[in-house]
């Protein structure tokens, strides 16, 4: 049975695998998704010379890479990056981009360096940005608002205000959040239609970590429009309907992107979504999939995929001891509310249930309002005795997400 399962899967996949070929290589109009994909491509391998035009390489390398998600773009951009530096160490655009690529791989301390180096942040959005980053992957919370604070009181940035919005988010101001991203999209150009798509994500995210699907579905729906072809747009519908019970066209979706991008995450959603409907044949084989990238990646100095790794350990193969052992490892590397939430769930799912109660309190302390930490703190102090708590922090999911307990996605 459990063969079947596992043919009719692979069939899919190279189903879906033959969509995206012919889709890319212009059996179908090109989406917009695609024409950016050409475009940044053709740029970061033409054969030009000086030290303007290597900047202009890594920069497209690098865009490409956040673009298409695909971990061969991302190979390829940190060579390109890594080849420029080496030949022009001094270029200050160079170094910002080194220090946006190391935020991006979770390595907000080396990003920190760079930051150090540049005085006042207020007059620089893109300076700024960065500096936010890094204070929310290190826990700095009332850092991270007061410099958007004093950054938005100089000039309204779409990007600085969709940051806002997430902490905004995050420590239950939801209206207001929800504002702030309909103002940031305020201050896109009719250009950026990639950006509002990404707006409008976030929107549909925030609406249904809430349990307003409907809502999430109209976000979700504008964003797909808007930008055309875009994979992280697909990434998110195909979750709204698995939350919906649209098992089959979710796994639909999720195969397609799973071929065309080579993301691991995308595997280990897979796996995840096979796990919750029962079929652990077919979630094994997607979760060893993701779990050897995973580790191929970490063993290459690879440190993005930590987080993915213990979350992995924890939920899908249940070893907490080593789940302990990658949460540990990213908490190393930044110590925030969501790497604490999985540290104390690893040590759970390890049977230390005071030493993960002491990191959930640490997790907690931070004031972030969602449904899913809740939920594990609600388990932990359950584990630990201590009822009446446990059944606050349960009450406290369900009041913040009636569906919490639905499909979702570890981001």
């Amino acid at each position: 049975m459990w063969l079947c399962g596992l043919m009719i899967s692979t069939a899919a996949s190279l189903l879906a695998g033959l969509a995206c070929y012919l889709a890319f290589f212009g059996v179908f109009d090109a989406t917009a998704y695609q024409r950016d994909w050409l475009r940044y491509s053709e740029i970061s391998t033409a054969a030009t010379a000086g030290e303007d035009q290597t900047v202009r390489r890594t920069y497209a390398a690098v865009q490409l890479s956040w673009l298409s998600g695909r971990p061969l773009d991302g190979l390829q951009a940190a060579r390109q990056l890594h080849a420029s530096l080496s030949s022009h160490p001094d270029n200050d655009e160079l170094q910002f981009l080194s220090a946006k690529w190391q935020s991006y791989l979770h390595q907000p301390a080396a990003a920190e360096r760079y930051l150090v180096r540049h005085g006042d942040l207020a007059y620089d959005p893109d300076l700024t940005g960065l500096a936010v980053e890094v204070a929310l992957q290190q826990g700095r919370i009332a850092d991270a608002e007061s410099t958007l604070q004093q950054a938005l009181s100089h000039k309204q940035d779409w990007a600085l205000l969709a940051q806002l919005a997430y902490l905004q988010s995050k420590t239950g101001d939801f209206a207001t959040a929800d504002q702030t991203y309909q103002l940031a999209a305020d201050n896109l150009s009719a250009k950026q239609m990639r950006d509002y798509a990404w707006l409008e994500l976030q929107r549909g995210y925030l609406a249904l970590s809430r349990g307003q699907a409907d809502s999430a579905e109209q976000h979700y729906r504008w964003a797909l429009n808007a930008y055309s072809g875009y994979w992280l747009a697909e990434d998110y519908w195909a979750e709204w309907l698995a939350t919906r019970h649209r098992y089959e066209q979710a796994l639909r979706i999720y195969h397609r992107l799973a071929v065309c991008t080579g993301r691991p995450a995308l595997f280990q959603t897979l796996g995840d979504l096979y796990l919750y409907l029962g079929r652990n044949d077919l979630a094994k084989a997607w979760h060893d999939l993701a779990l050897r990238a995973f580790i191929q990646a970490a063993e290459s100095g690879d440190t993005q995929y930590y987080h993915h790794l213990a979350t992995l350990y924890a939920d899908a193969y249940f070893n907490g001891t080593a789940a302990v052992h990658w949460a540990t490892l990213d908490i190393q590397q930044r110590d925030n509310p969501s790497t604490r939430d999985a540290l104390a769930w690893a040590l759970f799912r390890d049977g230390r249930f005071k030493e993960a109660l002491v990191h959930m309190q640490r997790a907690l302390s931070y004031g972030w309002q969602d449904a899913h930490l809740y939920a594990h703190a609600g388990m932990i102090y359950l584990a630990n005795g201590i009822v009446n708590q446990a059944q606050e922090y349960f009450q406290r999911a369900q009041r913040l997400n009636a569906d919490y307990q639905a499909f979702h996605v570890h981001r």
